[in-house]
């Protein structure tokens, strides 16, 4: 028996003894429920903007549009992606907010969406969206441009701290993921903000151009967006912040490995995310269709190829990995003055 029809029947046992006021709220209950339970089997039923907060061409890019096409054969309906870029991720964020918690807008998420609402947003914080699923994680990589005269985070640290103020590394918007793996490691390196200068950019695909340019001689990354420019010989990777080495460069030391104690917990993440208060209904049915897509052989080869790693997590228990993600970033964000 169902839910709403028990409670159907319980509405119409209690008409002899309830008052005409207790009357109307028990039959607006029913039908709010019975309309939250048609939604959902509905949902669906008209196409649903997709926003990312990246510009394109990047891997969360990449990624999107490919689950966007997915989501598409799987529920039937247009799953339509929207560049937002900008405002470091606030006009993504501006968006996603102010939208209807329906379902018929999401939005890419990273682990820069969990900095940024501490560093940069008083209007923002982890509680201001739903965490509706969880896909890769892709540990953080420090390369660096073929021209520089070091092929070691050794022979870097000894580079930039012989010559301050001459290098600068970039990555994505200040308290985000790629600046808090740089603070990461240039505390343990014991280099300062005077030795190396941090560059930030909107998006992780701005930030690798500029490496793969030369503007900018030193990136903090990700393997998957790294690897066609390393195996072009225009970059090269000197450490990678995990707690394993990668199979895209198995050659390559952890930052550990290389002497350099950084805590690996913290990776890139990549998700989607929604206006607070979508129905549970309507987060299930999207979980369950993502998941699905993350089951598929072409996916998981997707993910192979692009070196990252396969993490699906449904609304709870991503809700609570970005919660811890949220204390490490709480941390680093007042330890860099980010917060002030």
């Amino acid at each position: 028996m169902t839910t709403t029809i028990l409670l159907g029947r319980m509405a119409r046992h209690a008409c002899k003894f309830a008052s005409p006021v207790m009357l109307g709220a028990m039959t607006l209950g029913v039908g709010l429920h019975a309309s939250a339970a048609y939604a959902a089997d509905d949902y669906p039923n008209k196409p649903v903007k997709y926003l990312l907060h990246v510009s394109p061409g990047g891997g969360t890019d990449v990624l999107a549009r490919r689950m966007a096409t997915e989501l598409e054969e799987i529920l039937g309906q247009p799953f339509v992606v929207e560049n937002r870029p900008g405002g470091q991720t606030g006009v993504q964020l501006a968006a996603i907010t102010t939208a209807e918690p329906d379902g018929y807008t999401i939005g890419s998420t990273t682990a820069t969406h969990v900095a940024v609402m501490n560093a940069v947003f008083d209007e923002y914080d982890v509680d201001s969206v739903d965490w509706l699923a969880g896909l890769v994680t892709d540990p953080p990589v420090l390369v660096v441009h073929d021209s520089v005269p070091f092929d070691s985070l050794e022979g870097l640290v000894e580079e930039v701290k012989a010559n301050p103020g001459e290098y600068s590394v970039s990555g994505t918007v200040d308290g985000s993921t790629g600046h808090i793996a740089w603070a990461m490691f240039a505390e343990a390196a014991g280099i300062t903000e005077e030795d190396v200068r941090y560059v930030p950019y909107d998006s992780q695909g701005d930030s690798v151009t500029a490496n793969v340019g030369g503007h900018v001689p030193i990136g903090m990354a990700w393997t998957g967006i790294t690897r066609d420019h390393v195996e072009a010989g225009n970059l090269r990777v000197l450490g990678v912040l995990s707690e394993d080495r990668v199979s895209a460069y198995p050659d390559t030391p952890t930052f550990a490995e290389a002497g350099y104690d950084v805590d690996s917990s913290w990776q890139q993440f990549r998700g989607i995310i929604g206006p607070k208060g979508i129905p549970d209904e309507v987060k299930a049915k999207l979980a369950d269709a993502l998941e699905q897509i993350t089951q598929t052989d072409d996916y998981k080869e997707y993910i192979e190829n692009s070196n990252l790693n396969n993490r699906f997590m449904g609304p709870e228990e991503f809700t609570e990995f970005v919660k811890r993600q949220n204390e490490l970033v709480a941390e680093w964000v007042e330890r860099l003055g980010l917060d002030e």
